[in-house]
């Protein structure tokens, strides 16, 4: 994905490495790009996420009023897996580029850290957006109130059809 017309002409660093502070240079900040319309339109490299989950990872911790620790072992009690404050830093550090966060344990992360931006965060770079119950329930709604409408138009144009003929 392009971030605009101004950065196609960069081209990515011969490393596949990017680092957490270069993150926003490389990728798209438009949450809404879709990845699968035409996979000729990305740059290669651009969907190398270490840098996104990285810095996802870190932004929780920080944000998060527990410790490491206690993120470790509740993310242990949801996953089922044993999660150490050393696994946890070296997913979060830029010197591991070989240690990558599992996707298995992203719900566990999320729900320990009480923070949901990883998640959404990959799913808005794939083109999707991620809503929660609330808002699903809204937009049934609004799909409901629509076919309504549409109904009630149908309706409306049946009757002034429909008049003077006997039933």
């Amino acid at each position: 994905m392009r971030k605009s017309t101004s950065s196609q002409s960069k081209s990515l660093p011969s490393s596949r490495r990017q680092s957490t502070e270069n993150y926003r240079e490389y990728f798209s900040p438009d949450p809404q790009a879709n990845l699968f319309a035409d996979g000729s339109m990305a740059l290669p490299g651009s969907m190398y996420d270490a840098a996104l989950v990285r810095l996802a990872l870190i932004e929780a911790i920080r944000k998060s009023d527990k410790s490491r620790e206690t993120i470790a072992d509740e993310m242990s009690s949801l996953s089922g897996t044993q999660v150490t404050v050393r696994r946890i830093n070296a997913f979060t550090a830029e010197s591991r580029e070989d240690y990558r966060f599992p996707l298995e344990l992203t719900r566990a992360f999320c729900v320990a850290t009480s923070d949901f931006t990883l998640l959404r965060r990959v799913a808005e770079m794939a083109g999707f957006r991620l809503i929660d119950v609330v808002e699903a329930d809204l937009l049934e709604l609004g799909r409901e109130s629509l076919r309504q409408k549409r109904a009630s138009e149908n309706i409306a144009l049946l009757e002034k059809r429909l008049q003077g003929v006997d039933l």
